[in-house]
């Protein structure tokens, strides 16, 4: 049977929608964990000085056979002319766990899924992780604590999906996953930004004082408002939230530019027929060029020219003869203007703005945000940061708008901490509503399609409420319960979770099931006044029940709940 106690090693993983990577750890006492000695793999396929590498698979021939290019190899990849095969590039398919994202959902060819994707995507990273754990730390997976972080928004059904890759893809031994349920948890992408920001700000910080993190990634974006207490950890003071602005929509709103000039018909043919050329066009021009220099200062730009000639020759063969004609007047060059720029940022960093204003009205009023630290590799924008301080200058100090060191490696290393010290989180606020079905007594105020038999009704009975504040690893107080009938001799307790406060049945729109959870009755003292005692706890990211029978025999049963998973992914 396997313990904490043979874990030597933290690694936690940040699975991203454009890049991922990882950090690592050894495993220290609370009082010498220091984020410097968390460490960064910075090496990948070989080359050096990389935080992460790309999100990004290659698949080839009918039979869908993983290639050893990945990352950033596989992104850019480019057939031989002299071989005739069929290859797949594979991106983004971290979006596919999001039902919010299907308009944004990668197409995967037939036979692969969601699952499939993600399960060979851990096992390249498990290549690099076992020759580093090796290198650096002279260990093996076997001592390993794995955490993954995951956005804000996703529903808990997702954290299943990937604990199950994790073993699937070998990281943790698939034979053992019950006794190695300790090996693997989970924080929330914005949580793990707001551990790795306090561990930056050190001093800086006193008790009492409540700063915003805004995790501006490739895919999504994530806040958090936190609150530092007299022990030196943190409440979190605000439903965290989250949304699809992420900087992979400013790529695609400069793609949208560009098929405006060469036309939609050109872009297609170019993005089936030479994927690779066009992520080099992204992550070699308009990266570099055009997004990572933009400040937002029009009198000072120069217009940028791309020249399709050097950066995407095998789009020309496409456009239409009469843009040739145009195009070519133009010698091959399009001029980017700073006003076209523009547009391609605002709609993500106008929707980032609404997202702050949202958490500033949630934050209670004797509360008040000191700090907001900026992170994620979107946050090095500069145009980003300046609107930021521009729109929020009047309700936070101008110099406490910030980024902190390294923000393209806040989550992953906040992450890390987290799983060195899973107390500094000592108070959370839920995300959902979480509940027990009852069978209850129908009321006159109660929808009439809803009424059952012997004038019964389901009700969701709330045990916590989304906006609730718990402490973490305590357990609730207790619910009581009692048996319907005389000589029943089991219960089965089915927990539900809703994605609003005060749900009030079990069939509303967004309200699913969790699990289930059966007690057996004692014989002795047949009848209906038994009283069943039921609790909820909240341990680190998992949600665990006990029922317990108020009885002699005081049995108690207990579960940590496996989240249901959607058929759809």
């Amino acid at each position: 049977m396997s313990s904490e106690n043979d874990i030597d090693v933290i690694v936690a993983i940040d699975f991203g929608t454009t890049f991922s990577g990882f950090a690592f750890a050894k495993k220290a006492k609370p009082e010498e964990i220091n984020i410097n000695n968390i460490r960064l793999n910075n090496i990948w396929l070989g080359r050096r000085g990389l935080p992460k590498t790309n999100t990004a698979l290659l698949y080839f021939d009918e039979f869908l056979e993983l290639h050893r290019k990945w990352g950033e190899q596989a992104l850019i990849y480019e057939p031989s002319k002299r071989v005739d095969q069929v290859h797949y590039i594979i991106e983004r398919f971290k979006l596919l766990l999001d039902e919010d994202a299907k308009d944004n959902w990668p197409v995967l060819p037939k036979n692969l899924d969601a699952k499939t994707v993600i399960t060979d995507y851990f096992v390249k990273m498990k290549e690099v992780i076992e020759e580093v754990l090796d290198r650096r730390c002279k260990a093996t997976l076997s001592q390993v604590l794995f955490v993954l972080s995951v956005p804000a928004e996703w529903p808990p059904r997702t954290r299943d999906i990937l604990r199950d890759c994790v073993y699937k893809a070998g990281l943790l031994d698939e034979s053992k996953r019950q006794s190695n349920r300790h090996r693997l948890e989970f924080t929330t992408e914005p949580e793990a930004a707001a551990i790795y920001c306090l561990s930056c700000a050190g001093e800086n910080f006193s008790v009492g004082d409540t700063y915003l993190v805004v995790d501006c990634g490739g895919g999504t974006v994530d806040l958090t408002i936190r609150t530092l207490l007299p022990d030196k950890t943190l409440e979190e003071e605000t439903v965290r939230s989250g949304g699809l602005c992420g900087s992979t929509f400013v790529d695609q709103e400069f793609l949208k530019f560009l098929r405006l000039t060469v036309g939609s018909e050109a872009m297609d043919q170019f993005k089936e027929n030479h994927y690779g050329s066009l992520q080099k066009l992204i992550y070699k021009f308009f990266c570099p060029e055009v997004k990572l220099p933009f400040d937002g200062e029009s009198d000072e730009f120069e217009s940028i020219e791309l020249d399709l000639e050097k950066w995407c020759p095998a789009l020309i063969q496409y456009i239409s003869r009469e843009t040739k004609e145009k195009l070519k007047k133009e010698e091959w060059i399009i001029d980017i203007k700073s006003d076209d720029v523009m547009r391609m940022f605002d709609p993500a960093v106008n929707d980032i703005i609404d997202l702050i204003h949202a958490q500033l009205e949630r934050l209670p009023k004797q509360r008040k945000v000191k700090t907001m630290f900026l992170v994620g590799g979107f946050s090095e924008s500069t145009y980003l940061f300046k609107r930021v301080k521009t729109v929020f200058k009047n309700r936070i100090d101008i110099n406490k708008i910030i980024n902190p060191p390294e923000p393209i490696a806040a989550i992953v290393k906040g992450a890390c901490y987290y799983g060195l010290n899973k107390d500094i989180i000592k108070i959370r606020t839920l995300k959902w509503s979480y509940g027990i079905e009852i069978n209850g007594e129908y009321d006159y105020n109660d929808p009439k399609e809803l009424r059952l038999d012997g004038n019964r009704i389901s009700r969701f009975d709330a045990l916590a409420n989304q906006g609730d504040k718990l402490e973490v690893n305590k357990d609730s107080k207790p619910r009581e319960y009692k048996p319907l009938s005389r000589n029943q001799l089991a219960v089965t307790f089915i927990l539900l979770y809703a994605n609003f406060p005060n749900p009030k049945y079990p069939s509303q729109k967004g309200v699913k099931p969790l699990g289930k959870l059966t007690i057996n009755l004692p014989l002795k003292g047949y009848g209906t006044d038994r009283i069943i005692e039921f609790f909820i706890k909240f341990a680190e990211e998992e949600l665990k029940v006990t029922a317990r029978n108020k009885s002699d025999t005081n049995e108690s049963y207990s579960a940590t709940f496996n989240y249901p998973e959607d058929d759809s992914v």
